[in-house]
């Protein structure tokens, strides 16, 4: 989910095909000087999920649906597949048990717990990381490595949200928010 302007060229901010640049911040975030990384959820309606569960809950209203004075747009991100190959399956446990990560430390929500997961990864000459949804464990999320793989995504046409999207309805039914 990213804030839309059509009119934004390509790779700029409110495109389709920006990648912001590394804050730190996020759950399995790599350090800013080693590379920025792209969250994506596998499925619409866990991406819209994650999105409005803020207000989860509580009536679903369209300003849910926007950031910075733009509409809020969802974008098809393609990986390479042989991107794909390289990326570190958190929900694999072969991979969990090879690199001696336990599943609780996975689902950990402590920064200083996760992250250095996301470390091992890249120090293994990984692409990204994939792993399970905080809300069900069947969403699954991607994290990608851009500084390893930018260059090769592709991405699709954005769809602008509305409170009438089919992912946003079912997101927000399953986060029990009215319409």
């Amino acid at each position: 989910m990213f804030p839309w302007d059509a009119g934004a060229a390509p790779g700029a901010r409110f495109s389709a095909s920006h990648v912001p640049p590394a804050s730190g911040r996020g759950r399995f975030d790599l350090p800013v000087e080693v590379s920025p990384v792209l969250y994506a959820a596998v499925t619409p309606d866990h991406a819209v999920a994650e999105l409005l569960q803020p207000w989860r809950g509580r009536p679903l209203e369209p300003s849910h649906l926007s950031r910075a004075g733009l509409p809020l747009a969802m974008v098809e991100v393609k990986v390479p597949p042989a991107s794909a190959r390289r990326l570190a399956d958190l929900c694999d446990p072969s991979y969990l048990a090879a690199v001696g990560i336990g599943p609780d430390t996975t689902a950990s929500r402590v920064r200083a717990i996760t992250q250095p997961i996301a470390r091992v990864a890249w120090d293994a000459g990984r692409h990204g990381i994939r792993w399970w949804s905080g809300f069900w464990g069947d969403w699954r999320t991607v994290v990608l490595f851009t500084a390893r793989m930018s260059r090769d995504l592709e991405f699709g046409t954005p769809e602008a949200l509305t409170t009438d999207h089919p992912a946003v309805a079912k997101a927000a039914s399953l986060l029990g928010m009215s319409a």
